[in-house]
């Protein structure tokens, strides 16, 4: 479908398109320049037999090999050779920890890291603070820095600072 519309519009020579080649994924795609929004470059590439889904994350690989996302919304100006990549979407969970809000990404995280993501995202513990899952029944568990939660909406921990009764 994207190359029957690229051929329609070269053969009328209408104005500035022209058809641009990227890689996505590795694969070459053929887009209508001189720019497409980010969904289109997505839709184009699975239309082309890439294996990614509307749903995947895409990036657009720079000159410094560094990554830019870019958004389905987003218009891109096309060039030859660019390159993207198109990923899946990562699981993010948003937990609680000492009532302030975490996103954690995966499907499960040690203490260490429950810890050291809220310490990141500005909630005011240290490493070395004891982590408590709070439960349904209103009794808590402790969480040891190497033990392993699997992730949920909703779980709520609390951070205190260890007892210094040396």
């Amino acid at each position: 479908m994207a190359t029957e519309r690229a051929d329609i519009l070269e053969t009328e020579g209408l104005g500035r398109n022209h058809l641009v080649t990227v890689k996505v994924n590795e694969r070459p795609v053929k887009l209508l320049g001189p720019r497409e929004m980010g969904e289109q470059i997505k839709i184009a590439a699975i239309e082309q037999d890439v294996q990614i889904g509307n749903d995947y994350l895409l990036d657009q690989v720079l000159h410094d090999g560094t990554h830019r996302r870019v958004e389905d919304h987003e218009p891109v100006e096309l060039q030859d050779q660019m390159v993207f990549v198109a990923r899946k979407p990562e699981h993010v969970v948003i937990i609680t920890v000492n009532e302030q809000s975490v996103n954690l990404i995966g499907h499960s995280a040690s203490g260490t890291e429950i810890k050291a993501a809220a310490i990141a995202q500005g909630v005011a513990i240290q490493p070395n603070f004891v982590l408590q899952e709070e439960l349904p029944n209103g009794t808590s568990r402790i969480v040891g820095d190497h033990d392993v939660v699997r992730l949920r909406e909703h779980l709520r921990f609390t951070a205190i600072a260890p007892d210094d009764n040396s």
